[in-house]
């Protein structure tokens, strides 16, 4: 898989966002430079594995996830952050009502898929 530094970068932007961390909050807590995390987030560097593991690790995600960029081609920062939010909501429910929310959904794709 090629590294695009520009898909990366959106990828690495739009996480941030959607966390609400400013550029510096990011920097600093994988121990960077806020112009190291500019850099990265408009493509004018492509990161070297220290970064990539710190940024996967901060944002609880693997780095095959942070890496693959399909993903993120034809998302915009806000469809991105909406996702987040849902999938963060999802993941405090309790199995009974998350067990409603799936049939729910499958209702809707049948009606409208």
């Amino acid at each position: 898989m090629p590294v695009d530094p520009v898909q990366i970068g959106s990828k690495v932007k739009a996480l941030r966002k959607t966390h609400n961390l400013t550029q510096e909050q990011l920097a600093e807590s994988i121990n960077v430079s806020w112009r190291t995390i500019s850099n990265l987030e408009t493509g004018r560097v492509i990161p070297k594995l220290d970064l990539i593991y710190g940024l996967a690790k901060h944002f609880d995600i693997t780095i095959d996830e942070l890496l693959d960029t399909r993903i993120t081609k034809n998302k915009s920062v806000t469809r991105i952050r909406k996702e987040n939010q849902i999938i963060q909501t999802i993941c405090q429910l309790n199995n009974q009502l998350l067990a409603h929310i799936e049939e729910y959904i499958q209702l809707i794709k049948k009606d409208f898929g």
